[in-house]
């Protein structure tokens, strides 16, 4: 039977997610909402979703509860080769600089984050960018690391299995030599899976990942029109500190860091903008 979300118990969730990831459900979707959790009531055996709220926020089981929850909320529509004119700028702009800095430091080692990854694509498609270049032959360290909050996403991407609408914009030339048939899909080759990894992470507490190599690279596209401006403020203060010094920041076409931060300068290039720390 289906059961009806109250307005209070839409604010109650509404705010823990919020509280919980900085995602921002709009006021006008509660019907929405309601319809997507009655599965999760069912599964649970709960009556209402009041009790779906003190099931995530105090049962032994809400943490594992929660992480359904965010898969159910994220938008997980991506695809290879997206908004290729800023693949172009790191390509042309960003990897000849950086190797030029990295060998004049003395060092070898390539550093790029994927925030918000998704089932991995992007990642992916910055690994294919970063071979293609020739810069990073040899014996460079190179990392491209894709961080994401549902953990389904996370094993889609490690598995590398992709069909349909994900190869809507990728040249046939990186089809052939990155992937291999599998079936009626195509699974990424070992070339892409060496420099790649994928880990669970909350952008609002990335704390862990400063024990890392600073990124000199990170690409969170088109998650940010998620989030209120003071969340996206805390979040490119967490890259901020990730960053190496004039490390570079891409957003998506439509977000934009005016008025939200100033610990980064605007870098004007054809077709896009792309943020460079200042230090």
């Amino acid at each position: 039977m289906k059961t009806v979300m109250q307005p209070e118990e839409f604010r109650l969730i509404r705010e823990f997610v919020a509280e919980e990831t900085g995602l921002l459900i709009d006021e006008g979707r509660l019907g929405y909402l309601s319809s997507r959790l009655q599965s999760r009531l069912d599964e649970l055996r709960l009556n209402s979703y009041r009790d779906y709220y003190a099931f995530l926020k105090f049962s032994p089981r809400g943490e594992s509860e929660f992480q359904e929850l965010a898969s159910i909320l994220t938008n997980n529509e991506t695809y290879f080769f997206r908004e290729d004119a800023q693949l172009q700028i790191l390509t042309s702009h960003i990897l000849p600089h950086l190797k030029e800095k990295e060998q004049g430091n003395g060092r070898r080692k390539i550093r790029i984050y994927s925030a918000g990854c998704s089932s991995g694509e992007e990642v992916y498609t910055i690994a294919m960018m970063l071979l293609e270049s020739g810069h990073f032959l040899w014996d460079w360290d190179i990392k491209v690391t894709g961080i994401d909050i549902d953990p389904k996403m996370i094993t889609h991407a490690r598995k590398g299995i992709y069909s349909g609408r994900a190869f809507q914009s990728t040249p046939p030339l990186f089809l052939e030599r990155y992937f291999t048939k599998a079936g009626e899909d195509y699974q990424v080759k070992d070339s892409l899976r060496r420099i790649t990894c994928f880990e669970e992470g909350n952008l609002l507490r990335l704390e862990s990942f400063r024990h890392n190599d600073p990124a000199h690279v990170i690409f969170c596209r088109n998650v940010f029109i998620y989030f209120s401006e003071d969340t996206t403020r805390k979040i490119t203060e967490s890259f901020a500190e990730l960053l190496e010094p004039e490390g570079h920041l891409f957003l998506g076409h439509s977000e934009s860091l005016s008025r939200i931060s100033s610990r980064y300068q605007p870098i004007r290039h054809p077709g896009a903008i792309i943020y460079r720390k200042r230090d």
